[in-house]
């Protein structure tokens, strides 16, 4: 709901957008902390939502203020650690907490840490270039953007499915509990490498390789997914699937940061809107696939969703 106006305040005003944001999030995650009630959790969750989601637009928006186009692709993809480092450091931190501390303490240490970055942003000298020519009617024009937003559409559709019904197929295919956690896990573990590299290959390869070559990848591992040999053969797969897959997490946000860095904020937040918009649709259709055709038809139909998004970026995009 607040991506695109967050991208256009954070076009004029980055620092203080994402200081209330992360102010926003440590006050709902306080309050979830404290509710006694389910409804008064929703309330908390409702506010944990509509305060993160401005983040992502204005941190986008510093980054291209501050960096220039060479160095983006490389400075993104430290940035996109952020990705698979907190899912893994979630995995590892808030359940040793809630089982030996308390739920709400979990609940306590976010809102204690978003407060701390939101103070953080207060030094911050970020040099703001505005231009606007139309306002979002530009960016709404923009054929790269369009782009962008419609292919990371496709991509992100499925990669919620995965993200959500991967798990559950693994037990399905009788991996038992465990072993199918720690596959699950490798979708994040993986990750954490890719990241660290990702902008250096986009800077040499390009945006526009970079995503058609690696979704292209990721689209065939995820149909290869569908049939079931070994758990090594699921094991190798989800473990190059993280890796491919938080290479095009920073390919996308290069992509919004480089095709007009004066006005990154509102490109990024309308890119995002679709992005996130994905989430919403995706339980709805895998649910109805998982019924109508089962699990493997699944993942046939998500890898030809991504190869068809990996082709829009190779026709359409210019960047």
């Amino acid at each position: 709901m607040v991506q695109v106006p967050a991208g256009v305040a954070s076009n004029r005003y980055p620092k203080t957008v994402a200081l209330a944001s992360l102010l926003g999030l440590s006050a709902a995650s306080l309050l979830s902390g404290v509710s006694t009630n389910i409804s008064e959790e929703y309330v908390a969750s409702i506010l944990m939502g509509l305060s993160a989601g401005w983040i992502y637009p204005t941190t986008i928006k510093v980054l291209s203020a501050s960096f220039s186009r060479g160095e983006l692709p490389v400075v993104i993809g430290y940035y996109s650690l952020a990705w698979p480092l907190s899912i893994v450091l979630s995995g590892l931190i808030l359940p040793f907490i809630s089982l030996n501390i308390g739920w709400r303490f979990a609940y306590y240490l976010i809102a204690l840490v978003s407060f701390l970055i939101a103070l953080s942003y207060l030094p911050l000298d970020v040099k703001v270039e505005f231009k606007n020519n139309g306002g979002i009617l530009t960016v709404v024009r923009n054929r790269d953007v369009i782009t962008v937003s419609f292919s990371g559409f496709l991509f992100f559709l499925s990669y919620w499915i995965i993200t959500l019904y991967a798990y559950k197929y693994f037990l399905d295919i009788g991996l038992n509990a465990y072993i199918a956690g720690f596959a699950y896990s490798l979708l994040a573990f993986a990750g954490i490498p890719s990241t660290v590299i990702a902008g250096y290959i986009i800077r040499n390869i390009g945006v526009k390789s970079t995503l058609t070559i690696l979704e292209s990848i990721y689209g065939m591992l995820t149909i290869s997914l569908a049939y079931f040999i070994s758990v090594i053969q699921v094991m190798v797969i989800v473990t190059l699937m993280g890796f491919v897959r938080f290479v095009i997490t920073p390919a996308n946000s290069s992509a919004v940061s480089l095709i007009d860095n004066k006005n990154a904020g509102s490109i990024s937040g309308f890119a995002n809107f679709f992005w996130q918009s994905s989430g919403i649709v995706a339980p709805i259709i895998a649910s109805i696939v998982i019924s109508a055709l089962g699990f493997h038809l699944l993942w046939v139909i998500c890898g030809i969703i991504i190869l068809i998004s990996a082709i829009s970026y190779h026709i359409l995009l210019r960047i």
